[in-house]
């Protein structure tokens, strides 16, 4: 049989891969990570942000794609100018419920 110390040394090894996942799931849980998906609150989200981007008077923002997925939503098409692609972040950023905005909208001049 091992010494007292070192079985001790041996238990607190063990110990550590159990609190390294614990501390990742509470990481994740802080970073929203573990978020449940409301399908109605990602359609509400959706139709707020296509509200606000068809009216838009200065660009016209109507034909870009808009999905929510636990309130992290993503916006795609074309726009016309860098200019229209940043209005069209900062109108998804102010709907209530979005967490994320990833932006994959190209640029393209017509």
């Amino acid at each position: 049989m091992a010494p007292k110390s070192e079985r001790r040394s041996r238990a607190v090894a063990a110990g550590w891969p159990g609190l390294a996942v614990s501390v990742a799931l509470g990481v994740a849980l802080l970073a929203g990570a573990c978020r449940p998906v409301n399908p109605t609150e990602d359609a509400r989200i959706e139709a707020e942000i296509k509200a606000r981007l068809v009216a838009e008077k200065n660009a016209n923002l109507t034909r870009l794609g808009v999905l929510s997925t636990g309130g992290i939503v993503h916006l795609s098409g074309t726009v016309k100018s860098s200019d229209e692609k940043a209005r069209a972040e900062a109108l998804a950023q102010t709907v209530r419920g979005v967490g994320r905005v990833v932006n994959t909208l190209e640029v393209r001049a017509e």
